[in-house]
């Protein structure tokens, strides 16, 4: 198991949802985050970067 050397702060929905940086992404966050859990930004940039991705069907 790695170390952790600097802490990730986490964010719950809500503060994503504000936050000026994701704006352009504000519905879509919305279906993809839980209300009951907290992300860090990494975690939400991977989210947002694998939906995107995703092929059209």
């Amino acid at each position: 198991m790695a170390k952790q050397t600097e802490k990730q702060t986490r964010y719950g929905k809500s503060a994503f949802i504000r936050a000026p940086e994701y704006a352009k992404d504000r519905l879509l966050l919305e279906v993809l985050l839980d209300e009951s859990r907290t992300y860090t930004k990494e975690e939400v940039d991977s989210l947002l970067s694998e939906w995107k991705a995703k092929e059209v069907q």
